[in-house]
């Protein structure tokens, strides 16, 4: 099932990333506002960056560059408040937004409101907090569930589990399950695992023998089962995690989509994907990337073309003596943010899909729109 945005508090603040400025801006495309964008907008509770921008740029992670006006006037440009007044105006052709910020007039009352978040964050820090990839020798190294007593096959909240390590009592535990390893062959021809993990619940471990280890389950998302791993429990969620700017992706960057975390055989906007980039490769929080669908193949003589499928291969063989084959242009079909990079793979957010894509799909340096 889809997940749905929310309108959620305005927790944390949008961090302005100096350096998107000149260099990005000199590779960019002439930023142009859609059409019908508010030449006055005023801030709402529940607004997110992504929403107000959306108003005016196609590209929503551009945000930034129509920001700039806003840069040397007040002191925190790149806070923006429920009441705050946007005007949209242009400065040498370009356009770009002003804040005037809500100002109260009765001193009675002290308001200190938060500035608005980048992304919703009921949508992001579940998977921050919850949502895991993990090195796949390492994983042997972590506690594992043998069962419970009763040998049931499936472990409800309230119930004890045993994994088949000494912990220590009284600490609090995550619970995860294990998706099939991803793999990725490295240039020095080593095959890299990593393995994707779902929290499923949470528990304490209550009594300790020289070999296991009992924990109650406190609290539990899914059922447990045999051979999901424990993790110590994630810190409480924070709003650090969501203190982030989108940025570019470098230029050549190129990747593929590898897993859906919500193992979706169709994946749209707001799920959260596994691309096989990573940190090494480049990729930041923050960096933004395009999802390509590719054009169809062709094969064959004017007045005999014929279509491949776009996902299939291109046609091998024609009837026709003398053909030509190539594939048409590819079409941009939705937008991903990194939210985690790690050292040979990153998850990300879909910001935006305007059709299902499958595992497989290619993402690669931003389309500027």
């Amino acid at each position: 099932m889809m997940k749905q945005w929310k309108k959620v508090p305005w927790r944390v603040m949008w961090l302005f990333v100096a350096s998107m400025g000149v260099g990005v801006h000199a590779q960019s495309a002439a930023l142009s506002v859609k059409e019908g964008a508010p030449a006055v907008y005023t801030v709402k509770k529940g607004d997110t960056l992504w929403d107000i921008s959306a108003y005016y740029l196609a590209s929503p992670w551009r945000w930034p560059e129509l920001w700039q006006s806003n840069r040397h006037t007040v002191a925190d440009p790149h806070w923006i408040y429920p009441g705050d007044q946007l005007h949209l105006h242009f400065v040498d052709g370009q356009p770009r937004l002003l804040r005037k910020p809500l100002r109260y007039l009765s001193p009675k009352i002290k308001v200190t409101p938060k500035p608005v978040t980048t992304l919703p964050a009921e949508l992001l820090l579940p998977y921050l907090a919850e949502d895991k990839l993990l090195v796949e020798k390492e994983r042997k190294n972590l506690p594992h569930v043998i069962g419970d007593s009763l040998a049931q096959g499936y472990i409800a909240r309230g119930e004890t589990v045993w994994v088949d390590m000494p912990l220590v009592v009284d600490e609090q535990w995550g619970v995860y399950r294990p998706a099939p390893p991803l793999e990725r062959k490295l240039a020095s021809g080593e095959i890299y695992r990593i393995s994707s993990l779902k929290e499923v619940a949470r528990g304490e471990v209550v009594s300790v023998t020289n070999t296991t280890s009992a924990v109650v389950l406190t609290d539990a998302y899914r059922e447990v089962k045999p051979n999901d791993v424990l993790l110590p429990a994630p810190l409480p969620k924070h709003e650090g995690a969501m203190s982030f700017s989108p940025s570019p992706s470098l230029a050549a960057t190129e990747a593929e989509v590898v897993a859906s975390i919500g193992g979706m055989a169709y994946i749209a906007t707001h799920e959260v994907v596994v691309l096989n980039q990573g940190h090494l490769d480049g990729l930041e929080v923050g960096h933004v990337l395009s999802v390509i669908r590719s054009g169809a193949g062709y094969t064959g003589d004017k007045g005999n073309y014929e279509y491949s499928e776009p996902d299939s291969p291109q046609l091998l063989s024609s009837p026709f003596p003398s053909s030509e084959s190539g594939r048409l242009q590819d079409i941009l079909i939705g937008e991903v943010i990194v939210i985690r990079p790690y050292e040979y793979f990153s998850l990300a957010v879909v910001t935006r899909a305007t059709e299902p894509f499958r595992v497989g799909s290619r993402v690669v340096s931003p389309l500027r729109g």
